[in-house]
């Protein structure tokens, strides 16, 4: 979850445009895919609640993009997302390595 955090934000500040429909692609893997490790009991319940908070997170920021907010204000918060999932990390080892091995 993490290094997609980073991609996105690098993304960004690489002149990348970040679209809702980018993002939302970005959720719906994110959401699908803690589902499936917690299913695999590869996560615990508790990961699979607390990493909520960045797909949730993320729908805020698609919906926002959507409206024309400014970027300063979408910068500011996949910066508040970024410390989340590296929050997450912490407090969950591995989980973005585990995220990631999904992808492939």
């Amino acid at each position: 979850m993490l290094s997609s955090i980073k991609s996105i934000i690098e993304r960004k500040s690489n002149g990348t445009s970040i679209t809702s429909e980018m993002l939302n692609l970005e959720i719906d893997y994110i959401s699908k895919t803690l589902e499936l490790m917690r299913d695999a009991q590869e996560i615990s319940n508790d990961a699979y609640l607390d990493s909520g908070s960045i797909q949730g997170g993320l729908t805020v920021v698609s919906s926002l993009i959507e409206q024309k907010i400014s970027d300063s204000e979408i910068n500011s918060l996949m910066e508040t997302l970024n410390s989340r999932a590296i929050n997450l990390e912490e407090k969950y080892p591995g989980l973005s390595i585990i995220l990631e091995s999904y992808r492939n």
